[in-house]
């Protein structure tokens, strides 16, 4: 005798094929094909992700405002944050020692990825991208994000645009926080600001009063973000980020002193720092982080 299918089950089932099609035509319009040769797949239990937040006014070329790798240990099921100083002054294939935020304007993501590879000696798997513009509508989307703000920011009217202390931010508050450097920390007190707002995101996005707003978050996305991972592996770095709990990750910023040169202000990165952080937090071989340094040593 054959079983009729339970009326919520059938609902069920067209939901999840409903949400399949639509994350589906959103991802078709984020994705871009990796612009590096022979692009890379992880073959080990690491995954690095570059995320990058992009300047770019009228017609003038992108610049790296914001550059983090993302490194995810499959197997611990751990993951760590490390953000690049983006005046922080490299050698640039092609184009010499230079900030390396212009790795962008000189080369778009393509150069960016491969300064970088060469910058801190691991692959870079994957990259996801975004401009200011849609850093803030896509906060927004997610109805803003709750965080304890460390200090208080005033704009040019001479009153505050964000309060020290808990404070619940919408998108345009929350890209000031992030990019705010007018005090002695600069750069560095920036990053570190970065790295909680992007942790208040997903904290906020894994939260159940936010589901209703995924829709107008897809959106948002489909306008505004750019990456080139597959949707098998985007929807492994959503589990993933779903799964883990955020106020463990470890965010760190790489350290250096501002100097400059030729009339141009540069971060020269703390090179020991640099190989302690390549080593505890992008996981990555002895071997190969022996290579880097041997190398690295060679230079200097």
């Amino acid at each position: 005798m054959q079983t009729k299918r339970k009326p919520w089950k059938t609902i069920l089932l067209l939901c999840l094929a409903f949400l399949v099609f639509w994350f589906s035509s959103v991802w078709v319009r984020i994705y871009e094909r990796s612009p590096v040769p022979n692009g890379r797949e992880p073959i080990g239990d690491i995954t690095n992700i570059l995320l990058l937040g992009v300047d770019q006014r009228a017609d003038e070329p992108s610049r790296a405002d914001t550059i983090i790798i993302m490194s995810i240990n499959h197997i611990t099921e751990e993951m760590a944050l490390v953000s690049i100083p983006r005046d922080s002054r490299v050698p640039i294939p092609g184009h010499g020692l230079d900030k390396i935020n212009h790795a962008m304007q000189f080369g778009g993501i393509a150069l960016m990825k491969t300064t970088i590879e060469q910058l801190l000696g691991v692959p870079i798997h994957h990259y996801l991208y975004t401009n200011l513009i849609g850093f803030e509508e896509m906060i927004n989307a997610i109805g803003g994000i709750d965080l304890v703000a460390e200090r208080e920011i005033i704009g040019l009217d001479g009153r505050p645009i964000v309060q020290a202390g808990p404070q619940h931010l919408n998108g345009q508050q929350a890209l000031t926080y992030a990019r705010f450097r007018s005090d002695a920390e600069g750069d560095f007190g920036r990053m570190r600001r970065q790295q909680q707002v992007i942790k208040a995101i997903i904290k906020r996005i894994r939260q159940m009063e936010s589901i209703p707003r995924f829709p107008l978050l897809l959106e948002q996305l489909g306008r505004h973000l750019r990456t080139d991972m597959s949707i098998a592996a985007l929807l492994d770095f959503a589990r993933t980020g779903m799964e883990l709990d955020f106020s463990k990750i470890p965010a760190v910023q790489l350290q250096g002193t501002v100097s400059t040169i030729d009339g141009i202000s540069y971060v020269l990165l703390d090179q020991a720092f640099l190989l302690e952080t390549v080593q505890r937090y992008l996981r990555w071989e002895r071997e190969t982080f022996s290579r880097y340094r041997s190398a690295w040593l060679h230079i200097q």
